[in-house]
Formats: structure tokens, C-alpha cells, sequence
């Protein structure tokens, strides 16, 4: 019979293997993003205008809202 505090063991090292893999995925987009610290390149080739975003986050909001009731 394993014991609780071997699979808790092995849990933690689990999370600590998911945490180092998601730092590591975090710092290779920064780097595509950020490679000069004055200039961010967007990942998006799509240029939205200032009427599309209105309306997508007006959207956004009221589905988040109705989903809420």
C-alpha cells in the first residue's frame, strides 16, 4: 500500500513540473513579444478598428452578464 505522503510527493512534484513548463512558455512569448523593452510587436497580423472593439467587448460583457443571471 503506498503511503498518503508519497502521493503527496509525487502531486507536488507534478505541480512544480507544470509551474517550470508554464514560466518556460511565458518567457519564450515575452521574448517574441517584447525583444527590445521600448517596442511590442502584437502577435496579431488583423488590424481592428475602434467600432469592432466597441462592439466585441459590449459583446464580451453581456454574455458574461446573461450568463451570470
Amino acid at each position: 500500500m503506498i503511503k498518503t505522503s508519497k502521493i503527496n510527493m509525487v502531486i507536488n512534484l507534478c505541480i512544480l513540473a507544470l509551474l517550470i513548463y508554464l514560466s518556460v512558455a511565458v518567457h519564450q512569448l515575452q521574448e517574441k513579444v517584447f525583444p527590445d523593452p521600448n517596442i511590442m510587436i502584437p502577435l496579431a497580423e488583423k488590424n481592428i478598428t475602434n467600432d469592432e472593439f466597441e462592439n466585441a467587448i459590449k459583446n464580451f460583457l453581456m454574455q458574461k452578464l446573461s450568463e451570470i443571471e
